[in-house]
């Protein structure tokens, strides 16, 4: 029995050893490290060109490619035309280029690109970064057993993207834009003068600056906060259906309302005054007029007499 001592020794002596290595996890597999698709940060991006796929050329939407650059540290459309963009769409846009995972590669070196939707068809964004390098980012199709599309950079291997990874980067130009023609902000309106055929009324905020909840009048008499807050909303949530204009291209037009927003933005007192109008040959179209008088917003007049029956609901 003794000449087994040594043996069961060192027998205990691994054991102890491999349940000491198990409970650090010497033993568990290294995940994958995900690989980043772009391998790029946001900020080293200063150009977007967003294509549209050729199947879509013949489509009622804008033809025309857009283009999105970084000019003096704020991002433009260029092009097709320079556009009002919304900030935080091309911020969320910027994010999901540099976040975007590639979950894993469908085939190294292809040699047919089509059968992954991958051909002309193929969503395109043309990236051009800080330090002149460019990328080309392809979008295809579905990939039949998986939530993710297929998708190549450059000319390199076809990869697997998570479905809502390209959702936040295959975007149209719509929804980049503003689409808001009414810059307003409940916390920083002081007063709204509406002046147009269907309704006039003023709706001002008497609260001092230094008091918590803001009180408010509706043409002078007491009004619920909470109706002044749905009637910003109402204004502020009108939204245009179509590309913004040059308010430069509208001729023969007729006046249809003004409407006046103050607001405190970092103690300072902003007025803006808005323009809306009516072109002869359309008048069940109002077009507003931005306060620099160089974009026209395309609204229904539904919505807009939506606003005025509200406001008018609201007089004593």
């Amino acid at each position: 029995m003794r000449k087994w001592v040594p043996t069961i020794l060192a027998v205990v002596v691994l054991m102890v050893g491999w349940m000491y290595a198990a409970s650090q996890n010497y033993f568990r597999e290294e995940a994958a490290e995900q690989v980043k698709l772009l391998g790029i940060q946001a900020g080293d991006i200063q150009a977007i060109t967003i294509h549209k796929p050729a199947a879509e050329e013949n489509s009622t939407a804008s033809q025309e490619s857009s283009q999105l650059k970084l000019e003096q540290g704020v991002w433009q459309m260029v092009e097709p035309k320079a556009y009002p963009l919304n900030g935080y769409a091309v911020s969320n846009l910027l994010d999901a280029l540099s976040a975007a995972d590639q979950e894993l590669v469908v085939e190294e070196s292809p040699t047919s690109v089509e059968k992954y939707g991958l051909g002309t068809d193929a969503a395109r964004l043309d990236i051009q970064l800080k330090d002149q390098r460019k990328i080309e980012l392809m979008i295809g199709g579905q990939l039949p057993a998986d939530d993710a599309r297929y998708v190549r950079v450059d000319s390199g291997a076809v990869v697997a993207v998570k479905s809502e990874t390209i959702s936040g980067i295959e975007l149209s130009r719509r929804e980049l834009l503003d689409t808001t023609p009414f810059n307003l902000d409940e916390s920083n309106v002081q007063s709204l003068d509406w002046e147009g055929e269907a309704s006039t009324w003023i709706l001002k905020s008497t609260a001092q600056q230094d008091e918590a909840e803001k009180q408010w009048t509706f043409n002078g008499a007491e009004l619920e906060a909470t109706d002044a807050v749905s009637l910003i909303g109402k204004i502020k949530n009108i939204t245009t259906a179509d590309d913004v204009r040059p308010a430069s291209d509208l001729k023969d037009t007729v006046p249809r309302f003004t409407f006046i927003v103050e607001q405190n933005v970092n103690g300072e007192t902003i007025s803006d005054v808005y323009r809306g109008i009516t072109v002869a040959s359309d008048p069940d179209q109002i077009w507003v007029i931005t306060p620099d008088g160089e974009w026209a917003y395309a609204l229904q007049a539904d919505a807009l007499k939506d606003v005025e029956d509200s406001a008018e609901a609201l007089k004593k």
